[in-house]
């Protein structure tokens, strides 16, 4: 709209139009200076647009003031209990395996026991923590649909190697009888992590507990 502008009498016009935006609460020529050809012009911006801009940021539903402070104290907290975990997730994401440390909070002391070492007295204090060990494992699925003749495979093969090149995002749409390959994929991976039995899961704390706690350096591992 300033573009617009040849001359002094035309502000008026600039700051009307500049008001009738969809975002914009008012907007007013604040004062004109002729003799150095300047003019300001004072534009507010409607109150509900810092709450959209912030929700379209963020993904949340703010409408308000009142929708804004619980959200933002939902967020404190939620990096207040989670911020502990982020060096163990960069570590996991590294290496494949992080541990996050306990806090102060988490520790308790057993009652102070008094022992003997030949001739003189000591105290043995005995604390417990939790420490949460993060694993990243790679987990293998296969799907393998039979689609008819060997052209119709060379066909699919084709259609979804072209999708690989060109988008290679666009390949876990592809529709395969219905569904497409990343419902296929995940259906797959699904079922194979959720058949590790709960004994088996109780099985492997109790290798780690007992590797930490005895100071082991090895281990021997069957599978059945």
């Amino acid at each position: 709209a300033a573009e617009s502008v040849q001359n002094l009498r035309q502000i008026s016009d600039c700051a009307e139009t500049v008001g009738k935006c969809e975002y914009m609460e008012r907007c007013t020529v604040s004062s004109i200076d002729p003799g150095s050809g300047t003019a300001v012009i004072e534009a507010q911006l409607a109150g509900e647009l810092f709450y959209r801009v912030i929700g379209e940021a963020t993904g949340l539903d703010i409408k308000d003031e009142s929708d804004l402070m619980p959200r933002i104290l939902e967020l404190v907290e939620t990096r207040r209990r989670f911020a502990k975990y982020a060096d163990a997730i960069s570590q996991m994401e590294q290496t494949g395996y992080g541990i996050v440390m306990p806090e102060l909070s988490e520790l308790s002391l057993e009652e102070p026991v008094m022992i003997r070492q030949g001739g003189k007295y000591g105290i043995r204090l005995k604390a417990q923590a939790p420490a949460i060990h993060l694993v990243r494992t790679e987990i293998n699925t296969e799907v393998a649909p039979i689609v008819g003749s060997e052209k119709q495979s060379q066909e699919l093969v084709a259609y979804m190697m072209s999708d690989l090149e060109q988008a290679p995002d666009k390949i876990w749409e592809s529709n395969i009888f219905g569904k497409s390959l990343h419902e296929l994929v995940s259906e797959g991976l699904y079922t194979k992590l959720s058949k590790l039995p709960d004994d088996a899961r109780l099985r492997l704390r109790e290798t780690i507990e007992r590797m930490i706690n005895e100071g082991c350096s090895g281990l021997i591992c069957l599978i059945l």
